[in-house]
């Protein structure tokens, strides 16, 4: 048996990153090899027929790891441009509503980059599995309060988001 490397999410909700299918030396059963995407992001590894089978959960059955197809997968993006002197501010704050989106349904992932040329921006990148979780689960979700509260006064002039898909 094989299966397709990339995104996963187990049943009970986080997401993983399906590296491979190793082989054991001395047994020779089949391991799928995978990172958290949470946390302290640790590889794992699990048999392959382990990490296929399905589990019953409130009297469904569903599979223990379901593959997430790359092209159903939306990448918002968002420019950031923090007022002058608040950068370190801004940072904290973000510490603080990174811990808030991850709790969204439809979240995958995230990643905050500081510019080089421009130490006041930023680039936002968060995944999310459906468009609709991110400009309806999140955007009118309480949780969204909160991460305004937390971040949008840093911002001059407020950000463009955009939402980007795989071909």
């Amino acid at each position: 048996m094989t299966i397709k490397t990339g995104l996963y999410q187990h049943y009970k909700g986080p997401y993983y990153h399906v590296m491979e299918v190793a082989q054991h030396s001395e047994t020779e059963e089949q391991l799928v090899v995978y990172r958290a995407l949470y946390g302290d992001k640790g590889v794992w590894v699990r048999p392959l027929s382990m990490f296929t089978e399905t589990v019953e959960r409130d009297g469904v059955v569903k599979p223990r790891f379901a593959y997430i197809d790359p092209q159903t997968e939306v990448l918002e993006l968002a420019i950031l441009d923090v007022i002058s002197g608040q950068e370190h501010q801004f940072e904290l704050a973000f510490q603080e509503a990174k811990s808030i989106i991850s709790t969204i349904k439809g979240y995958i992932s995230h990643d905050l980059q500081r510019c080089i040329e421009n130490s006041n921006r930023y680039v936002l990148l968060v995944k999310w599995q459906t468009l609709e979780d991110h400009t309806i689960g999140f955007r009118e979700s309480a949780e969204y309060q909160q991460w305004k509260k937390l971040l949008h006064h840093f911002y001059q002039p407020f950000p463009v988001v955009e939402h980007f898909t795989g071909l």
